[in-house]
């Protein structure tokens, strides 16, 4: 299949069948704009190579073509628009003597070296370059957003509530790391992640990556922090701890000393807004099961209690069950796609819709609590 013609396949077979894109997008739940952009080949459109092999698979096999060639051909695109070195390729070999040369000239240099660095040398040199990076970094939270390139090792301190809290940068594989008050995170190229301070379930910071190399720390990530509510003025410098005693260090270093919980000022936002409450009034918050049926194909990832995360792509009629103790994050790239039934203890339950049709969704289903005291389990809107 040649890889150039997707997009006129794709339109080829939907005109054949005498279908408009307006009744393929009722049908496949996949947007009129992605339809069009298949078949125009404009894959900019899209917000990620997932999304587009995911919805070039689910359009192909509608149509009744091999979603697999289908694939296959982007993937070819895409490998056609890595740069080629040309010119090394059609320039002929020539045979060359600066490689000898240079091989001797660092012979005799080497030798050299040797000769002034020999012990017993009065210039002897105790620590030579450092081939990588120094000592971690202590980095302060000042300002409503923050973007900074962080190594593993290095720390962000971050002022909320009366207390200041760490945040670490651990390590950099297929994605990043950072430890927080409430355990370690794992966040991908692009994403975006809640990171709850002081364990009342709210998140009080955002974390968004921006950039990193995967399975290469070297080279660190940028990340950009984002306060979700304003936080102190300011944090106190070493001297101020000082004079406050050993009682007063960083939140988090000390397990012994719990972080204060410290509310909101009134009329703050969260970067999250609530959509509904499922269930309200209960004395504390409980395990949940949540329910996924799948009425069209989707990309969809779970993340459970900010540690079990899993992606895959579904098919139409598959079905998943997952069991969460506090939340639980869900992504998906065609929200109507995705029937949610919300189970709890006493038998109570409730079906949740995540969006419309073609639509990228990103919803939080977490447990609360209001100032009575009671809980409520409600879903959120991840921005």
């Amino acid at each position: 299949m040649n890889a150039i013609a997707i997009g006129e396949q794709l339109r080829t077979a939907r005109e054949a069948r005498g279908l408009t894109i307006d009744y393929v997008a009722d049908e496949t739940n996949i947007a009129k704009r992605y339809i069009a952009a298949m078949e125009e080949e404009n894959f900019s459109v899209f917000p990620g190579e997932p999304y587009i092999i995911g919805f070039l698979r689910n359009y192909a096999e509608y149509l009744g073509l091999e979603s697999a060639s289908i694939v296959q051909a982007f993937r070819g695109i895409r490998i056609q628009e890595q740069p080629a070195p040309i010119q090394e390729l059609l320039q002929p070999k020539r045979a060359r003597i600066w490689p000898f040369v240079a091989v001797g000239l660092a012979a005799a240099l080497g030798v050299a070296t040797f000769l002034i660095l020999r012990p017993g040398s009065d210039d002897v040199a105790t620590d030579g370059p450092a081939m990588t990076r120094g000592e971690p970094v202590q980095h302060r939270f000042d300002a409503a957003v923050l973007e900074k390139r962080l190594y593993p090792g290095d720390t962000l301190l971050v002022p909320y509530g009366g207390d200041v809290y760490r945040i670490v940068l651990t390590g950099i594989d297929e994605r990043v790391a950072i430890e927080t008050p409430v355990g370690v995170s794992r966040f991908m190229l692009g994403e975006e992640g809640a990171i709850d301070l002081d364990k009342d379930n709210q998140a009080e910071l955002y974390a968004f990556i921006v950039d990193f190399q995967k399975n290469d720390q070297s080279r660190g990530a940028m990340i950009r922090f984002k306060a979700a509510a304003p936080l102190a003025e300011e944090l106190p410098t070493a001297a101020d701890q000082a004079d406050a005693g050993a009682g007063a260090g960083v939140a988090g270093t000390q397990p012994a000393t719990a972080p204060v919980v410290v509310a909101l000022p009134t009329g703050a936002e969260r970067p999250s807004t609530q959509e509904s409450i499922i269930f309200s009034g209960k004395r504390s918050p409980h395990p949940f099961v949540v329910n996924v049926t799948f009425r069209n194909y989707a990309m969809f990832r779970h993340e459970i209690d900010r540690k079990d995360r899993e992606e895959r792509y579904y098919h139409k009629g598959d079905q998943i069950s997952v069991t969460a103790n506090n939340s639980a994050k869900l992504w998906t790239s065609n929200a109507a796609a995705c029937k949610l039934t919300i189970q709890a203890s006493g038998g109570q339950s409730a079906d949740v819709e995540l969006g419309a049709p073609g639509e990228v969704a990103v919803k939080q289903i977490r447990w609360s609590q209001a100032e009575d005291g009671t809980w409520s389990l409600g879903v959120y809107d991840v921005n």
